[in-house]
């Protein structure tokens, strides 16, 4: 498929309804490999990719918590699912599962291929797939993905032949099933045999790269999976990922040549690098703004505080000024999403009205209002984006107290959902399925869901379980994200690119998507 240019302010996607999530690759910096070869496009075996990131996975090497992206990136090093997506994006191919037949509207049989192992030698088994869909789909575990299973059973029905059905027709589960995340397949025996802090810090996948050194805040090394069941792939010896918090200190790296990628949030950044020579991938605006409310207690109760709210920021300077010009109008699904649609300033209360807002508080007796929010420190993005929402909002006289705090506080916060705050801000990068996005603010009984509308969760349910094409689930998403603007659940300022890839002129076979994942760095060499 043809990529945007990074200067686009979405990317749009004529998908299949399997897509959802992404694959990529990466590579990297060298010791002995053969640059003749390299330079006539033909992969070569060798090297270690050095890569600068900027944090290390909080909920660790665990496949089924992996949600944040750089706990995505590392753990589709090690962990496959039974399906895969190719690089277009748009068809679900073969993973650990060499074929696959769908039986009935609910039932599906699966043939896992021959010769795969994990990474202690043991061979996969159908029981290995059954352990790991029950465990992710668990409603008693704390899985990000276990609400977008509706599993009725997995049985392995014999030595090589899985068999899943589910309660309801699922137009998402092949596209979970080819995630490392969503659809990782583990070893029973090795993550029954572990600690939760065993599982955290060390592997046992099937991926093309195993752990080789894992030092907290400041190394993860991996090295090349000799049995890998993919012919001669990964080319690379190894990618080592170095942590670099400092975004400045990432861009004189690989600027230096003593890392071969790093990702950049700043457009500024990419700018000056890809001015430089550095390869800069597509700008996917997948980034969306998210401002959740305390919908239930406090003043964010009344649905007309919450619009006037909406109707004082100004997304427009919110884009020029936040994001560079680099965002765009968006509903709660990032436009960018195979499933998003764009907003615009005639959505729901999105146009700046700050007459209107000022009047609508009066009316609310909610003058001089005073309002907490939690903001993740370490994304100058965010900060910056709570900063001007600030000023913008004193205009219409409501006080907003920011309270910056480490992303792992961010994240307990909405998990247990003690968030001690009116308002929690996070960003959004390409989740599983779409309806992962909304689940994550508006589950029913979920801790963190601090709204009450049944008529949301119905809604919720419906889109989630349609199966007559891509096209009517993307309507049914842009409806509820109508009705979520129109009732000001969730406040949305802006979707834009969370990060840009970067990588120098040694790192080839890399293609850069729409997760920024890089799910294939097997692809990858160094020349």
């Amino acid at each position: 498929m043809k990529f945007p240019s990074r200067r686009s302010k979405t990317a749009v996607f004529a998908a299949a309804t399997v897509m959802s999530i992404v694959l990529a690759g990466c590579s990297g910096a060298a010791s002995t490999t053969d640059t003749a070869t390299a330079a006539t496009g033909d992969p070569v075996r060798g090297g270690t990719l050095v890569v600068g990131e900027d944090t290390q996975p909080v909920s660790g090497f665990d496949p089924m918590l992996a949600q944040a992206l750089d706990a995505k990136r590392i753990v589709s090093q090690f962990y496959e699912g039974l399906l895969s997506i190719n690089s277009s994006f748009d068809e679900v191919q073969p993973g650990l599962a060499s074929e696959w037949t769908q039986l009935s509207e609910t039932k599906y049989s699966f043939t896992l291929r021959d010769g795969v192992t994990f990474h202690d030698g043991e061979a996969v088994k159908p029981s290995d797939v059954v352990f790991s869909l029950n465990r992710i789909a668990d409603p008693n575990q704390s899985s990000p993905y276990k609400r977008l299973y509706d599993l009725k059973s997995v049985t392995a029905v014999d030595d090589s032949t899985i068999e899943i059905e589910t309660n309801e027709p699922q137009a998402s589960l092949l596209t979970l099933l080819a995630q490392p995340w969503s659809g990782g397949i583990v070893s029973e025996a090795w993550f029954t045999s572990r600690t939760p802090d065993e599982i955290k810090t060390s592997e046992n996948g099937t991926g093309p790269f195993t752990l080789s050194e894992f030092r907290e805040g400041a190394l993860i090394k991996t090295v090349r999976f000799d049995n890998y069941w993919e012919g001669d792939k990964p080319y690379l010896d190894g990618i080592d990922y170095r942590l670099i918090p400092a975004e400045a200190t990432r861009v004189q790296a690989i600027g230096s040549g003593s890392v071969d990628m790093i990702e950049v949030r700043a457009s500024t950044n990419a700018d000056s690098l890809e001015g430089r020579g550095v390869n800069i991938g597509p700008a996917y605006g997948i980034g969306t703004a998210w401002y959740a409310l305390d919908t239930l207690d406090g003043p964010l109760a009344d649905v007309e505080v919450r619009r006037a709210l909406s109707m004082g920021i100004d997304r427009e300077q919110m884009i020029d000024v936040a994001t560079l010009g680099t965002g765009t109008f968006s509903y709660v699904i990032p436009p960018a999403d195979p499933f998003g649609t764009e907003a615009s300033d005639e959505s729901p209360y999105y146009k700046y009205d700050p007459d209107a807002a000022r009047e609508a508080l009066a009316a609310a007796g909610a003058e001089n209002l005073t309002l907490t929010m939690l903001v993740r420190s370490d994304n100058p993005k965010s900060v910056s984006t709570a900063e001007l929402m600030k000023q913008q909002l004193s205009v219409i006289g409501v006080n907003l107290e920011i309270q910056t705090v480490p992303f792992n506080q961010v994240v307990n916060a909405i998990t247990g959902g003690d968030w001690n705050a009116d308002i929690v801000t996070l960003n959004s990068a390409l989740n599983a399925d779409p309806s992962q996005y909304l689940d994550l603010w508006f589950a029913e009984g979920a801790p963190g869901t601090k709204v009450n509308d049944p008529k949301l969760w119905s809604m919720m349910d419906e889109a989630a379980r349609i199966t007559t094409g891509t096209e009517d689930r993307r309507a049914k998403y842009e409806e509820i994200g109508e009705y979520v603007a129109d009732n000001a659940l969730l406040l949305v300022p802006y979707a834009s690119p969370i990060v840009y890839d970067a990588w120098g002129e040694r790192v080839h076979g890399f293609d850069a998507d729409l997760a920024a994942a890089r799910l294939f760095t097997k692809n990858v060499w160094i020349g």
